[in-house]
């Protein structure tokens, strides 16, 4: 969504120029799946599908419209809390709150525009966070940087929110570099970037499938995590080596071994992953890719046939290098790297395959890597 649409809404709404006009992108994640919130590794890339925001402060309580979802209900950027407010809004005034620690935050009126589809696995709601935290960033003059400012959107959305995630799409979208993968150790926070092989192309497969994660067993998979971690004794799944786990099978329930096996095999794949990339293995990054999908299937069962529908498509279509599940799962979008001169009939043939086995027309385009957060120039 360009500068100048989201400027134009503002003045049209607002009567008046925006202070601030601020991007966020939303991401994928090449490999490393539900490792986050275990401190584990993963793989994401910020995408050219953004949320913008132009803003300005007000006397008054805070008032947001946005183009695709409408005007939110009003709040006190000082005095708001968990549980006050509802729907989209929760997502901009759970940063006011977490932000209100740092220094004091005006009231504003904004604006939001968005090309980043809504509830398809690609982080639309860090994105949103990541908006509004550089927007009082910029207008309550905090001076925080992107990586402050994505651990003030993961307690947004851990403690405002309700969604007991990991910190991964907070991240990507603050901190990911245009032409790269950003892999990341969600323990220590450190990062690090791989260029995506040359003449390789990100395509999004979205099922037009979406979830609602607050609603669904997204908490139960890591309260079933940590089950398994304090029966063996570990602070997290990150520290279980696998032979340990398997050596330790019956101790637990079948299901906490299946989630934990997921983790700690992801978190191998992620590693194996950025040395594929490194080296330029493209089939090396295919059955990684296809590893980590079968295992969010069968193992954390996260996937759905939709899903499961999209990822065989991708896998026979043409110039298919690897592909998917992105995201937190129960619905929502598929990730491939393609061959950047076969992406149209990669396109044709995953859609053609997937509406033959599911009776919808999948959404398909190629994307970009980009830069994450940050103020749009005047």
């Amino acid at each position: 969504m360009s500068a100048e649409v989201v400027r134009r809404l503002f003045a049209e709404r607002f009567g008046g120029p925006a202070e601030v006009v601020v991007r966020a992108p939303g991401r994928v994640n090449l490999i490393g799946e539900h490792t986050d919130y275990n401190g584990g590794f993963v793989f994401p890339a910020a995408i050219d599908r953004t949320i913008s925001v132009a803003a300005r402060r007000t006397v008054g309580r805070s008032c947001l419209i946005s183009d695709a979802l409408g005007e939110s209900d009003a709040f006190d950027a000082a005095t708001v809390a968990p549980g006050t407010v509802a729907g989209w809004t929760r997502y901009a005034a759970g940063m006011a709150w977490a932000l209100r620690g740092d220094g004091t935050l005006p009231d504003i009126e904004a604006v939001v525009a968005s090309d980043l589809p809504m509830g398809s696995g690609l982080s639309s709601s860090a994105a949103i966070e990541m908006a509004f935290g550089v927007v009082w960033n910029v207008l309550g003059g905090l001076g925080l940087d992107n990586k402050t400012l994505a651990q003030r959107a993961h307690r947004c959305e851990t403690q405002f929110v309700g969604l007991n995630c990991g910190i991964m799409d907070m991240m990507a979208s603050a901190l990911c570099r245009e032409g790269c993968a950003m892999f990341l150790d969600t323990r220590s926070l450190e990062v690090s970037y791989a260029p995506l092989p040359e003449g390789t192309a990100i395509v999004l497969c979205d099922t037009k499938t979406p979830r609602e994660l607050a609603g669904s067993a997204y908490n139960d998979r890591r309260a079933t995590c940590e089950s398994a971690a304090a029966k063996l004794g570990v602070p997290s799944l990150r520290e279980l080596p696998l032979e340990r786990l398997l050596a330790a099978r019956e101790t637990l329930t079948d299901q906490e071994f299946r989630r934990a096996f997921h983790v700690v095999t992801e978190d191998l794949r992620s590693l194996q992953f950025a040395e594929a990339l490194r080296r330029g293995q493209t089939w090396r990054i295919g059955t990684l890719m296809r590893g980590s999908h079968d295992s969010l299937r069968l193992d954390y069962e996260v996937t759905s046939p939709a899903l499961d529908a999209m990822a065989e498509a991708a896998w026979n279509a043409p110039g298919c290098i690897g592909a998917r599940m992105t995201g937190a799962g129960f619905g929502g979008a598929c990730v491939a790297l393609v061959e950047q001169s076969r992406v149209a009939e990669f396109a044709e043939g995953a859609r053609t395959a997937y509406e033959l086995a599911m009776g919808a027309v999948p959404d398909i385009w190629a994307c970009q890597a980009v830069d994450g957060a940050r103020v749009e120039p005047s």
